[in-house]
């Protein structure tokens, strides 16, 4: 997957749920993971989510850490296993306190195709040892 406005590039994995319910999520922040439970990009109806960290204790900043300077009408590209190549086009980026996404709106399986890139952002809550929102960019198929 790339977003050449923005300079990145990152392989993605296919990833599931993890123990508690939660999409899982590579490790590395330069790897994104592809939730398998939904639509491949560019097959069909519903969200293709692709998610990564911002960073990690054991790896530097990754590459989704600028998804939030990400202007619309940005071209996003995803390639598929098989090679087959999908191309997107930036609609909005929004920053969602973590408690406030709806996760089912984000993982719809129907209704228009479209990509959503997830990490995180907002300010960094130490006592949780995480970051308090989650960065949501959509985009669309471009024609």
């Amino acid at each position: 997957m790339s977003i050449e406005a923005l300079g990145i590039s990152v392989p993605i994995v296919p990833v599931g749920v993890d123990d508690v319910g939660f999409m899982e999520i590579p490790e590395d922040p330069a790897i994104g993971g592809w939730y398998r439970f939904g639509p491949e990009p560019g097959t069909g109806s519903g969200n293709t989510v692709i998610a990564a960290h911002i960073d990690s204790p054991d790896y530097p900043i990754g590459p989704f850490a600028s998804l939030r300077d990400a202007p619309a009408g940005a071209e996003v590209r995803v390639v598929s296993e098989a090679g087959v190549e999908s191309r997107w086009s930036v609609q909005t980026v929004t920053y969602y306190a973590k408690t406030d996404l709806d996760t089912d709106a984000l993982f719809a399986r129907t209704g228009p195709a479209a990509l959503v890139l997830v990490t995180c952002g907002g300010e960094f809550d130490a006592s949780t040892g995480s970051y308090r929102d989650n960065v949501v960019l959509v985009a669309t198929p471009m024609s």
